[in-house]
């Protein structure tokens, strides 16, 4: 299980999360933070980090590439 904290975000910075295989079969996912954009095909990227590939357990494969928006509240 991994817990995600962000902080030290502008306003209008928006966060994503993408997740891929790499060319030796790994799962990876990665976050990054992104600006000056509508989605994440037309932002900026501004921050690429906490990448992270792991195998698939034995008998499992990766699923489809995929990038979700991370929706961030407000902190309390």
């Amino acid at each position: 299980m991994a817990a995600l904290v962000l902080t030290g975000c502008a306003n209008d910075d928006e966060i994503f999360v993408s997740n891929f295989s790499d060319s030796h079969g790994r799962a990876c996912t990665f976050v990054y933070t992104a600006r000056e954009g509508e989605s994440w095909t037309s932002s900026r990227d501004v921050d690429v980090s906490q990448l992270d590939c792991e195998y698939p357990p034995a008998g499992r494969t990766p699923g489809p590439p995929r990038t979700s928006h991370l929706d961030v509240g407000p902190a309390e």
